[in-house]
C-alpha cells in the first residue's frame, strides 16, 4: 500500500513537472501583447524606422506624382508579408500591421519606349504602425488607429512632431479606407479595390497635361464656380472655408488680404508664423502652384506639390477672393 502511495506520489509530481514545462514553452512561443511593436516601438510610443529595412518587407505599389515638368516624386510602399496576407483574407489591416512609404525626388529622359522617370534619391521616409488598441493616447504621433511618423532620409531618424500636422493631411481623402489608399496596392488583392476615385482613368493623361504659365498676374478674372470645384478637389481636405473652422490647414475665410500665419486658432509651423508676406491675388497663386518656393519650410510644402494649371489656379484664386 505505502509503495502504491509512492508510486502514485511520483506520477503527480511528474505530471505537474510536464504541466510546468509545457506552460513555460507555450509562453515562450507566445510573444507578449506588444511584441509586434517591440522592435521599432518603445515603451511610450516613440517610434524608430524597422531594424534591417528592407529585409522581411515586400513591395506593394506606388505612386507617381506629377510637377510641372512631368513626374516630380515617386512614391513606393512596403509592408510585411504577413501583413498581405492578413489585409487578403480580412480586408483590413490588423492590429500591428507596418506600411513603409519611400518618397524619391526623379530624374528623366526620353527613351525607346517614350519619356520615362525614375526614381533618384530619397526625400524622405513615411511610416504607419496599425494600432487597434490604442496603445500610445498622450503620444501625438498615435492617433485615428495608427502611429504616423516621418524620418529623415539620411539618417533615418524620426522627425515628426504631430501625426495630424505632419503626416495625415495627405490621407484625409482615404479616411473611409482606414486612412489608407488600398486601390494603389495591387498586392492586396480585390479586398484593396474599394473607395476608388470615380474619375479615374487609364492612358496618358495628356489631355491633363498642366498649361505652361508664370504665376504673374494669376488670380484676376478667374471662373468662380470653377473654382469651388477646384478648391473641393485640390483643397478642402485640408482647408475649411468656415471662419474659425481650422483643420489640417488654417481656415480660408478671408484669407486674401491677410499676413501669413495669422488665422486666429491655428497652429501655423515657425516659416509660416515668421512669414513677412500678405496673401495677396499674386503671392497666392504663387504659394499655390509651388508650395515649398514662396515660404520655404512652410507643411503644406510637404504635403502638397501644387495645383500646375493656370486657369484652375486663376479660377481658385477667384474663389477665393469671395470668401469672408
Amino acid at each position: 500500500m505505502v509503495k502504491q502511495r509512492l508510486l502514485f506520489a511520483v506520477a503527480i509530481a511528474i505530471t505537474g513537472l510536464l504541466l510546468f514545462v509545457s506552460g513555460y514553452k507555450q509562453a515562450q512561443s507566445e510573444p507578449p501583447e506588444v511584441s509586434a511593436y517591440s522592435s521599432f516601438v518603445d515603451e511610450t510610443g516613440n517610434i524608430k524606422f524597422p531594424p534591417g529595412f528592407p529585409n522581411g518587407y515586400v513591395f506593394i505599389g506606388s505612386w507617381a506624382v506629377n510637377g510641372s515638368a512631368g513626374v516630380a516624386e515617386i512614391h513606393a510602399v512596403y509592408t510585411r508579408a504577413v501583413d498581405v496576407a492578413n489585409f487578403k483574407a480580412t480586408g483590413e489591416f490588423l492590429d500591428g500591421a507596418v506600411l513603409v512609404k519611400e518618397v524619391s525626388a526623379t530624374l528623366g529622359a526620353a527613351h525607346t519606349t517614350g519619356n520615362a522617370s525614375w526614381a533618384h534619391e530619397s526625400k524622405t521616409w513615411f511610416m504607419m504602425i496599425k494600432d487597434s488598441k490604442h496603445r500610445f493616447q498622450s503620444n501625438p504621433l498615435w492617433g485615428d488607429g495608427w502611429g504616423w511618423a516621418q524620418f529623415d532620409p539620411a539618417t533615418r531618424v524620426q522627425i515628426s512632431k504631430n501625426y495630424k500636422t505632419d503626416c495625415q493631411g495627405c490621407h484625409i481623402p482615404a479616411k473611409r479606407s482606414d486612412w489608407v489608399y488600398t486601390y494603389a496596392y495591387p498586392a492586396l488583392g480585390p479586398k484593396g479595390q474599394t473607395n476608388l476615385p470615380k474619375d479615374a482613368v487609364s492612358g496618358d493623361h495628356a489631355k491633363d497635361k498642366p498649361e505652361q504659365s508664370s504665376s504673374a498676374g494669376q488670380g484676376a478674372g478667374g471662373d468662380v464656380v470653377a473654382g469651388k470645384t477646384a478648391f473641393g478637389i485640390n483643397c478642402a481636405s485640408c482647408h475649411s472655408v468656415a471662419p474659425g473652422a481650422n483643420g489640417m490647414g488654417p481656415s480660408l475665410a478671408g484669407v486674401v488680404g491677410r499676413k501669413a500665419g495669422t488665422a486666429p486658432g491655428y497652429d501655423y509651423s515657425t516659416a509660416m508664423s515668421n512669414a513677412d508676406l500678405v496673401w495677396t491675388l499674386e503671392n497666392i497663386s504663387k504659394h499655390i502652384e509651388k508650395p515649398r518656393e514662396l515660404i520655404p519650410g512652410n507643411r503644406m510644402g510637404n504635403l502638397f506639390l501644387g495645383l500646375q494649371n493656370a486657369k484652375q489656379r486663376a479660377d481658385v484664386v477667384a474663389y477665393l477672393q469671395t470668401l469672408k
